[in-house]
């Protein structure tokens, strides 16, 4: 199995700085320990991710990045192990990209998380479906959801259908294949909190289908 993997992603909230250290006053050894040690642990594993395969890795709410949305890319210096490998790209929230004219498309999930808010729904899935058919990531920016102001461009307008449309950071995984008006196929994806599941979601490029691998957390 993991000889077919060709990419992995890491879907935000790779690192949980705690709040308690962050109240703007100067930072003990002891803070700036509780700040350090879990991003060098972070850059451990993506370490020995990234000697393996191609690695992305999006900033998340829990992240040490900006808040607004778009999200830009955890600045490489966070992972001096990691950014040694040419395998290793920091990308954006959200985050869009191809492999062998395979499109993906997808979020740390704070687009999600915030419809679900001021909307309702029967689950999470049926969120990622409206923003997917409204053809746009954040409807809720920038009324209830911090973003960026841009005057010539939505960043957040979706142009292209993608195949596979991807939310990070979820309560639980769910997945489903949805049908356009144009006879595309697009594979939905609520992917579950890692830190909690321990649950990795692996796509197929031939069936467009999801397979759960479990990791002991």
């Amino acid at each position: 199995m993991t000889s077919q993997i060709v990419r992995v992603v890491i879907a935000g909230n790779s690192v949980i700085i705690p709040h308690s250290v962050l109240n703007g006053q100067a930072l003990t050894p002891e803070d700036q320990r509780k700040l350090t040690e879990p991003i060098k642990e972070v850059d451990i594993l993506l370490t020995q991710l990234a000697a393996a395969v191609p690695l992305d890795i999006m900033p998340g709410p829990t992240d040490p990045a900006n808040s607004f949305l778009p999200q830009q890319p955890l600045h490489r210096c966070l992972f001096p192990g990691a950014s040694a490998y040419n395998t290793f790209f920091s990308c954006t929230n959200p985050h869009q990209f191809e492999l062998d004219g395979f499109q993906f498309l997808g979020t740390s999930g704070q687009n999600i998380d915030d419809l679900d808010k001021y909307s309702s729904a029967q689950t999470k899935l049926e969120f990622v479906e409206r923003t997917l058919r409204w053809r746009h990531l954040a409807p809720t920016a920038p009324n209830t959801l911090g973003c960026y102001p841009f005057t010539e461009k939505d960043p957040f307008f979706i142009e292209n259908c993608p195949n596979v449309y991807f939310v990070g950071n979820q309560d639980k995984y769910e997945t489903a294949l949805l049908q356009g008006p144009e006879e595309q196929e697009v594979r939905l994806v609520c992917i579950p909190r890692f830190s909690e599941s321990g649950v990795a979601v692996m796509v197929s490029f031939n069936t467009q289908s999801c397979n759960l691998h479990y990791f002991k957390c």
